[in-house]
């Protein structure tokens, strides 16, 4: 059971991070120019916030399958269907879909986050996970990717200058140190300079999370996100254990009536038989 969560868990932070999975595979970047990239972390920098300033709020929509191996390694597809999503950078998401969950829901504000799910899933139920941003932020290992940076899954990823900078075959590689530990790295075409892949590392350095994102959208309106996005979860060994796909269509403004509070409220239990809520040790318990 407790293998089972985790796996579920995992595929749903990948929703939280708009990440829906249509069957995974490789998809070869895009040829194009190879560009010299910045001539330091400051110019890297202006230019990646100016992109995090400009993201406008969005929603769009998308039919999915997230992909995934139980416990005796067997490969499993959920449909994901009728999609639909809502984007108020940096901190306000709606996620709501239907699946073999008879429903998915997922929200963040300023102050909280929370998902639940109606589950046609053995040890699962109606289950509903909830937590402080405060107390998120503690838990990297918890939720290597979390709904705190719910924004780099869209190409915008915080930057600051004691991040390190270096060049290769026409990337900039940003890497950010933490006590002499890799955390993070990214991948920016130096060409148009946005974000083509991101990689997480846990407290040991081993990479956990692999985001790569493609495709950017050119809308009339101003927004540009990608609309290919892949995520792969590794385990402790460097397999993969979750491999998801996720293409945003129908890509539009969000109108300023729909930038409520109400949209970005967290729902009540409304007779949800599990409640966990994630404590100051980075452990969903239930209440």
């Amino acid at each position: 059971m407790r293998e089972k969560r985790r796996i579920i868990l995992t595929a749903l932070i990948a929703f939280s991070l708009l990440l829906l999975g249509c069957q995974p595979g490789a998809r070869p970047r895009d040829a194009g120019l190879v560009c010299p990239g910045k001539a330091s972390i400051d110019e890297a920098v202006n230019v990646l916030t100016l992109q995090r300033q400009n993201l406008l709020p969005f929603q769009a929509s998308a039919d999915c399958v997230v992909t995934y191996r139980d416990e005796d390694g067997d490969e499993k597809q959920e449909p994901v269907r009728g999609a639909k999503m809502a984007f108020v950078p940096d901190e306000n998401i709606y996620f709501k879909g239907e699946l073999v969950f008879k429903e998915l829901r997922f929200g963040t504000n300023e102050t909280e986050f929370w998902l639940r799910i109606k589950a046609d899933l053995e040890d699962f139920g109606d289950s509903y996970w909830r937590g402080a941003r405060a107390d998120i932020k503690q838990c990297p290992e918890t939720l290597p990717v979390n709904p705190d940076n719910i924004a780099e899954a869209l190409g915008i990823v915080d930057v600051t200058p004691d991040w390190e900078l270096s060049n290769r075959d026409g990337y900039d590689i940003l890497t950010l140190i933490e006590d002499g530990r890799i955390r993070k790295r990214i991948s920016v075409n130096a060409c148009d300079y946005r974000i083509e892949e991101i990689d997480y590392f846990d407290a040991e350095g081993l990479k956990r999370v692999s985001v790569r994102l493609q495709a950017y959208s050119a809308e009339e309106n101003g927004i540009m996100v990608p609309t290919w996005i892949q995520i792969v979860s590794y385990d402790r060994m460097g397999l993969s254990d979750l491999a998801v796909l996720f293409e945003l269509k129908n890509i539009r403004s969000l109108p300023p009536e729909r930038i409520g509070k109400k949209l970005f409220a967290r729902p009540q239990r409304d007779g949800y038989e599990h409640l966990y809520r994630l404590d100051e040790n980075c452990e969903f318990v239930e209440e």
